[in-house]
């Protein structure tokens, strides 16, 4: 679910649903005018098409983009070359096309498979999992000052404070080359997972998002409480939710081994009319 908030006139954020694969995508775009529309757009239809490829063997292994990491699974590599092949594309369009310049988008990925979860993001969006009565973010934020909080040079109550909070020192699109923060764990029945982006985060902290996913039994009502409170408090930014409840293990047919509860807003279609823009 996805909201412009009541600030913003254009939503630059996107994000896919993929049930078929297991695979749920979100992207919050920056750089001006169209600029963040199209890269965040780009991220998630590049990362899912590049995903498909090799889940179906159309692509080699071999051909995997940038050099595979050994500490990750074969999926953990799937999703890391995904997001390095959308970053390098967003990277290139951004220096040919003069209004594309200086364009970025963060990501987040969460992949699902019958005994494997597997998340990834760059920048500041993030992954959220719920078990057994706790939250849990399976992202790390490549922000100024969580490097500065890392450090010991600042306090997480000083960084939530801080004028520069919302600087990136890692996204899609400005280097050649990025890497994602990856995680990988085994599922278990009544995990839940909240993908956003920081226009959810800015306005709710962890205690509250996991107060709310306890409260609701569907993924949609969560996605809608979760918006809507961003919304009583300004919502001076663009929000994107995407909520995951692992609800059993059968076979579905056509989609995933875990049967999957997921919410999927109108903006999708907006975002189709952005990705055939910059096909054109």
């Amino acid at each position: 679910m996805s909201d412009p908030g009541l600030v913003r006139e254009v939503n630059e954020d996107s994000f896919s649903v993929e049930d078929s694969l297991g695979l749920y995508v979100v992207a919050d775009g920056m750089g001006g005018h169209l600029a963040g529309d199209v890269a965040s757009a780009m991220a998630v239809e590049l990362i899912n098409k590049s995903f498909r490829r090799w889940t179906n063997g159309e692509t080699p292994e071999d051909e995997l983009f940038g050099h595979p990491d050994e500490s990750l699974s074969r999926q953990g590599n799937y999703v890391l070359s995904s997001i390095r092949l959308a970053n390098k594309v967003i990277y290139e369009m951004a220096l040919e096309y003069d209004q594309y310049h200086g364009m970025g988008t963060t990501v987040v990925v969460l992949r699902v498979t019958p005994n494997r979860i597997i998340t990834a993001n760059v920048g500041d969006s993030r992954v959220y999992m719920v078990r057994d009565g706790r939250i849990e973010r399976l992202s790390k934020d490549h922000t100024v000052v969580s490097e500065q909080v890392e450090m010991g040079a600042m306090n997480p109550e000083q960084a939530a404070k801080s004028p520069i909070k919302h600087i990136l020192t890692r996204n899609l699109g400005s280097a050649e080359k990025v890497d994602a923060e990856i995680y990988e764990l085994e599922p278990l029945l009544g995990d839940r997972f909240i993908l956003c982006t920081d226009g959810l985060t800015e306005l709710l902290d962890d205690e509250e998002i996991l107060q709310l996913t306890q409260k609701e039994d569907h993924p949609e009502s969560l996605c809608r409480e979760l918006v809507a409170l961003a919304l009583t408090r300004g919502a001076p930014d663009n929000t994107t939710v995407v909520c995951v409840f692992l609800s059993g293990h059968e076979r579905g047919a056509g989609g995933p081994f875990t049967r999957i509860k997921s919410i999927l807003g109108d903006y999708f279609m907006g975002l189709r009319r952005i990705i055939n823009k910059f096909k054109a």
